[in-house]
């Protein structure tokens, strides 16, 4: 690899992971398309996979019992079956208009929301407290089916992310959980995800040595975005998410 590659490669990684353990979203969309500047689209998108699964388990140390049990529960099980129908659609589908798909989804939820938060602060009003999440049998079967959307999202297009991030900014407003939710979801995911590239021949010893090499940026990364997370005020929190998502939005477009 030349030098230009390596740095690429450098920042590739190495964002994703302080995305990743900072606010939790953006980390696979941030990381394919610098990925793709080196190696075909669909070899950027298997080494995806090992790159981010490292700055996941750095995150599941940082964020140790720090996520929601009951939606990883009831999340899950349909998004390990959502991988496996992703690895179907990668060479049959272009993923162009999935992604403009998502790309709308984030803009008009980041929009709505940002809103909201511009029309409290500016009629000086406290935002108020969200009342506890309704239990009922719909919501979680939704939430179940929802996990099937997201494993194809991050299978196919590494926008599983940007998907969660909006689900789970309405079920918690610690960012620790949030953050932690995310992480440990993702770290089971992309560990399935590993078999399932292997599968389909778009991961290989190569792209796991290449990553290998390139870890211990990826732990520093981690590291570091965990830091940044514990000294982001909540409200500062949600509106780093709301841009993050509005931009990601922006880009998937």
């Amino acid at each position: 690899m030349s030098s230009f590659e390596i740095i690429i490669c450098l920042i590739a990684v190495v964002g994703s992971a302080v995305i990743k353990n900072g606010v939790g979203v953006g980390a696979g969309i941030f990381l394919l398309p610098f990925l793709a500047l080196v190696f075909p689209p669909k070899l950027a998108l298997g080494l995806g996979a090992p790159a981010m699964l490292i700055s996941d388990l750095v995150g599941v140390k940082n964020y140790w019992g720090e996520w929601d049990t009951k939606e990883l529960r009831l999340l899950l099980p349909l998004a390990l079956v959502g991988v496996v129908f992703g690895c179907f659609l990668i060479e049959i589908t272009p993923d162009t208009l999935f992604k403009q798909c998502v790309g709308v989804f984030a803009l008009l939820f980041s929009s709505v929301h940002l809103s909201k938060m511009i029309l409290f602060r500016y009629s000086n009003r406290k935002t108020p407290e969200k009342p506890p999440a309704e239990e009922s049998k719909w919501k979680n079967i939704s939430t179940v089916l929802f996990g099937f959307v997201v494993g194809v999202a991050g299978t196919v297009a590494h926008a599983a992310g940007l998907m969660m991030s909006v689900h789970m900014i309405q079920k918690s407003g610690n960012p620790r959980i949030f953050v932690g939710t995310l992480i440990l979801f993702f770290a089971i995911m992309n560990i399935f995800k590993l078999v399932a590239y292997s599968s389909i021949g778009i991961i290989s010893y190569q792209t796991m040595l290449l990553v290998g090499a390139l870890s211990p940026a990826i732990i520093l990364g981690g590291y570091a975005g965990n830091a940044l997370n514990k000294k982001i005020p909540q409200e500062l929190f949600r509106l780093i998410v709301l841009l993050l998502i509005f931009f990601i939005g922006i880009r998937l477009l």
